[in-house]
């Protein structure tokens, strides 16, 4: 256990100011102070965590930093909601001039966590693919009027499926249902019926799982519904023959429904939580001065793990603080770090640094969602956004590029945001001889994704997941003090370079946007599909998935995985990678069993798991 933060506190009020240490020991003092006792996990209900707001303020002040807000205030108010539940009475139907039809819950339709309480009766309108993409001229709500009416929208976008001439290629992020619901809300709409495009469609018509739309909210309704039931809507009218005449004009084809009235109540259990995002600010000087780089960490935690997401025993959860020393007060640290280092620099030239540590990441990517939607400076000006989160537990592995001699692994998300952006990534690491794991796409289950959905380049730096990962055991004696000091020099590297480039590098909309069946990019947490409850140890790697630690009772566990095994088949089909996991497992149920393949050591061996949700 770690020495109790009172003490530490005390100890630490002995030494000279945090400038005026070296860095192991003012981000060992970090580490201690954010991941102890006092700071009772950082969790959403915990008055840890606004203590934790007042410290990375008083740093950001102490660094020279300047309050981001005109009140002279470092912090950002807003709420952000705590795990969302479904309850009865959940209820959707449709009236004509014929009568009145019902639906089966969770069988023609599901309710989302996006949805908001309460009951709708409204006209609906068929609103295509339900975007807005002014670099296209193209305007799924343009000459229809939505306000106080529910709309009928399809999944993705045109041509998602196609192979030339793709409709979405930089557009990516317009499809995601994120952006499908907050253009909706924008348009006055009162409640989202979705319905899968004929690609995601495919044979079953599948319904999404309420958990899709996890941290997302709309005022009224947000349901997915099967085709059968919007050929219903429709009357005479075909699905499959207006999205092919979308899909081959390129033109959106809206409409009212005229005759249809649909009636819909959801109920939801959300609770609300007041919160802040801290925000220092060092201004730019010179020609670039106007724009921004943003290098950002989310501060927040699981507090004792009642709050959703701890991976702790029963009897842990509501008890013991889940600490969160490597989720995340080792990218706090980091950006603290950062923040000291360029506020000790005299007359810096280039653009305006931001420095943001966002609160409410675990529980839905609420602050990061909040900054881009309200930011301080214009996220038009917002060259690059790098993100630290969970960077303090990086590892040696042999790397056979380089004759299989060990080097400091790093998983590195975003290296295709921007053009030329894989190959500064390449040449910077020259120095820092890493072995680094690409992720090319910009979305996964941290905040770097706000902004890339805002069409801003990302990176995002992670040293992989592990056996302590969303437990109380994620305490600051377990971190790579020297190794999460090496990913600040690489971050420095980085915005040394977006700060003082003269040109900025050119946003490029990676596969997928996050709705899209066929992305498959590697999660880190809160995965939308069935899950083993393992911690994959070889991202970004092909010739299996190689499992590192196995969650004590989870289906791996109970199945007779252990770390060390390497999975190369699921199902019957070949898994070559994460990528490739993530796409294999995605077409499975959670509590539905399947045959794994693994190789352990030298020998083939097969076993049975039952995925969970």
């Amino acid at each position: 256990m770690p020495i109790r933060s009172a003490l530490l506190l005390v100890a630490f009020a002995a030494t000279a100011p945090a400038a005026e240490l070296d860095p192991a020991t003012r981000v060992k003092k970090d580490l201690a102070i954010l991941a102890g006792d006092d700071f009772q996990g950082r969790g959403l209900k915990t008055k840890g965590l606004v203590k934790a707001g007042e410290y990375i303020a008083q740093a950001f002040r102490d660094s020279g930093l300047k309050p981001a807000f005109d009140n002279g205030s470092y912090f950002q108010p807003f709420n952000a909601y705590g795990s969302v539940k479904l309850v009865n009475p959940i209820s959707l139907g449709f009236r004509t001039a014929a009568g009145r039809a019902e639906f089966d819950y969770g069988k023609t339709f599901m309710a989302t966590e996006a949805s908001g309480p309460g009951k709708v009766s409204a006209g609906v309108v068929f609103v295509g693919y339900g975007i807005t993409v002014p670099e296209k001229k193209y305007d799924d709500y343009a000459g229809v009027d939505v306000k106080g009416k529910i709309v009928l929208v399809l999944r993705r976008m045109p041509r998602a499926d196609a192979k030339e001439n793709r409709f979405d290629d930089a557009d990516a992020p317009y499809q995601s249902l994120e952006s499908k619901i907050e253009n909706a809300a924008q348009h006055g709409a009162s409640g989202v019926l979705f319905v899968s495009d004929r690609g995601s469609a495919a044979k079953t018509d599948p319904l999404i799982t309420a958990d899709r739309t996890r941290g997302l909210y709309f005022d009224g309704p947000v349901f997915h519904v099967k085709r059968a039931v919007a050929n219903d809507l429709l009357g005479r009218r075909s699905l499959d023959k207006i999205e092919e005449g979308i899909d081959t004009t390129l033109k959106p084809n809206s409409f009212a429904i005229d005759g249809v009235t649909c009636v819909a109540e959801v109920t939801v259990d959300r609770p609300t939580y007041p919160t802040r995002n801290v925000v220092g600010v060092l201004p730019g000087a010179g020609p670039l001065a106007n724009e921004t780089v943003v290098i950002g960490a989310h501060y927040d935690h699981l507090g004792f793990g009642d709050e959703g997401g701890s991976m702790a025993k029963k009897e842990e959860k509501g008890k013991l603080p889940h600490y969160g020393a490597d989720d995340n007060a080792s990218g706090t640290s980091g950006v603290l770090e950062l923040a000291r280092r360029y506020g000790a620099m005299k007359n810096r030239k280039g653009r305006r640094l931001v420095f943001v540590c966002f609160s409410g990441e675990e529980q839905g990517l609420f602050g990061s969602k909040f900054y881009a939607k309200n930011p301080p400076f214009p996220l038009k000006d917002t060259v690059f956004m790098i993100n630290l989160d969970m960077v303090g537990r990086m590892v040696p592995q042999e790397d056979k590029t380089v004759g299989n001699r060990k080097r400091d692994r790093l998983v590195v998300y975003g290296t295709g945001t921007a053009e030329g952006l894989d190959k500064l990534v390449t040449d910077t690491n020259a120095k820092f001889d890493m072995k680094l794991l690409r992720v090319p796409g910009g979305v996964g289950p941290s905040d770097h994704t706000s902004f890339y959905r805002q069409k801003v380049p990302v990176l995002f730096l992670f040293t992989g997941t592990h056996k302590d990962y969303h437990k109380p055991t994620d305490t600051p004696d377990k971190i790579n003090v020297p190794g999460l000091l090496k990913i600040a020099d690489l971050v420095q590297a980085y915005t040394d370079y977006f700060a003082t480039a003269p040109e900025r590098l050119k946003y490029v909309a990676t596969k997928g946007g996050g709705d899209d069946p066929t992305d498959t990019t590697p999660r880190v947490s809160r995965f939308n599909i069935p899950r083993l409850q393992f911690a994959p140890d070889n991202y970004g790697e092909d010739g299996g998935v190689l499992v590192g630690s196995v969650t004590a009772g989870g289906p791996a566990d109970k199945a007779g995985m252990k770390e060390g095994d390497l999975i190369v088949e699921i199902g019957g089909k070949p898994v070559k990678n994460m990528t490739g996991y993530m796409a294999v497992m995605g077409g499975h149920k959670p509590d539905v069993p399947v045959e794994i393949v693994m190789m352990r050591k030298d020998k083939k061996v097969k076993v049975t798991a039952t995925p969970s949700k």
